[in-house]
């Protein structure tokens, strides 16, 4: 049996009471930060090449190589049982183990009325330098166009898949959305100020004010 199942949500429970692990991060939370991601003109290969770069520098601030993660994957139940170990994220782990991952499911995330609505959850506890990031952010930001590559599903068509990756040692939630930008909360705003400084031209103008007044 699995030992490690509840660890994430104890993780979760301990350090962001009452948080509900679903977009949009930002808004779920009271310190965060909101990234813009978009530059070029979409659909561009200049486009894409900045929301990989910015999502490449943002991460690599966030996380050091010997820092422990989870790394939450969730995707909409369909008629699945649970999320496939073969799929894209799965193999951009190093040496990944099916023992490393539990799985769990939950129901009502965004509809509280549904019942319909549930997620497959896969969860798996790891170090960072394990984790080939670059792949699965460059996945993310082509989750909305269908003739990029890498993809989440190989089978080429729209998923509801959500990755958040959770810094153990520093207590910060990472997760990029898509193309568009990524979500950063935190248990102390202290820790993610230096983010802050390092790519404030980067935060996304609309939730700016609000950012900026974390930190007067």
């Amino acid at each position: 049996m699995n030992s490690f199942k509840p660890k994430y949500q104890e993780f979760i429970n301990e350090n962001f009471k009452g948080l509900k692990l679903r977009k949009p991060l930002f808004y779920n939370w009271k310190f965060g930060l909101r990234f813009n991601l978009q530059a070029e003109n979409i659909n561009t290969e200049k486009y894409f090449e900045e929301v990989n770069k910015r999502a490449v520098a943002i991460f690599e601030t966030t996380f050091s190589n010997t820092d422990n993660i989870f790394l939450i994957l969730t995707d909409y139940k369909f008629r699945r049982k649970k999320i496939r170990f073969s799929n894209y994220i799965f193999n951009q782990i190093d040496n990944l183990k099916k023992q490393e991952i539990s799985y769990s499911k939950v129901k009502k995330l965004y509809e509280p009325n549904d019942e319909l609505d549930i997620r497959n959850i896969a969860a798996i506890k790891l170090t960072t330098k394990r984790l080939n990031y670059r792949n699965i952010l460059s996945a993310i930001a082509n989750s909305d166009f269908l003739s990029r590559q890498p993809r989440y599903d190989k089978r080429g068509v729209f998923t509801d898949a959500e990755i958040y990756i959770i810094n153990i040692d520093k207590k910060i939630i990472f997760n990029m959305y898509d193309d568009r930008g990524l979500d950063i909360i935190c248990t102390d705003k202290d820790t993610i100020f230096p983010i802050y400084k390092k790519y404030n031209d980067w935060i996304l103008d609309f939730d700016r004010k609000k950012i900026d007044n974390l930190f007067v």
